[in-house]
């Protein structure tokens, strides 16, 4: 089913920081930005790879994100039309399949164990990126984060690079830009403990664009809908 091709990279949108315009990659070391400024919302096109033990697939298509907790992600065919669209909001999750006009909905804690979706539990994990601080010291630092997990975190230049727990895997950010004075990565990469492997690299994007709440409200009224329990 489409749901279960395309999901896995899907996830990573998640992503919470992208490029308006552009402007120059630069490592860590290299980037000038303005203490605690972070993006509050954008839009913007995505490409997204994933790989796991016998399998590899990926596609493009654009999100939409608002701080803290609101994400919409569509995953379109080489052709332009839409596979698949994923709503996030709080502790709810939608995946719409669309090809085959079904959806499945409920809370994170629904998702499969294993499997494409089973990463999605770790979604808002991997969008906490911690403000960019120039005061930072580069180091690594063992912490508890707010999900109440143990993990080591990177930090270059005051941005964090990379963080690893043993529940959710590891996620590295990379390719470093600065817009409107905020810094963020253009990639990110996620390994988890299954041996999967997402990629998603932002381009084209705007930031702190205004959004309606109807943006990350699906429309199921047309749709067969199912509990998420029922992806595999």
């Amino acid at each position: 089913m489409v749901a279960k091709m395309v999901g896995a990279p899907v996830l990573l949108l998640f992503l919470s920081f992208v490029l308006s315009g552009c402007t120059a990659f630069r490592t860590p070391a290299e980037l000038t930005y303005v203490s605690g400024r972070m993006v509050e919302s954008l839009s913007g096109t995505v490409s997204l790879s994933y790989t796991a033990p016998g399998r590899s697939v990926s596609g493009n298509g654009y999100l939409m994100y608002r701080r803290p907790d609101q994400l919409r992600m569509v995953v379109l065919s080489p052709f332009g039309s839409v596979l698949q669209e994923v709503y996030l909001s709080g502790k709810m999750i939608t995946i719409i399949d669309s090809g085959n006009g079904i959806a499945f909905s409920g809370s994170f804690m629904e998702l499969p164990d294993k499997g494409d979706f089973s990463y999605w539990r770790y979604v808002y994990w991997l969008i906490d990126i911690d403000r960019p601080d120039s005061s930072r010291n580069s180091a690594v630092i063992q912490r508890t984060n707010r999900f109440g997990q143990q993990e080591n975190a990177t930090f270059e230049n005051g941005l964090l690079v990379s963080k690893t727990t043993v529940e959710g895997g590891d996620v590295t950010y990379r390719r470093f830009a600065s817009v409107q004075g905020t810094a963020f990565p253009l990639e990110i990469t996620y390994d988890s403990k299954t041996k999967e492997k997402c990629t998603i690299l932002l381009e084209d994007p705007e930031i702190n664009v205004p959004f309606s709440d109807a943006a990350f409200s699906p429309d199921l009224s047309k749709l067969r809908v199912y509990p998420l329990s029922s992806l595999k």
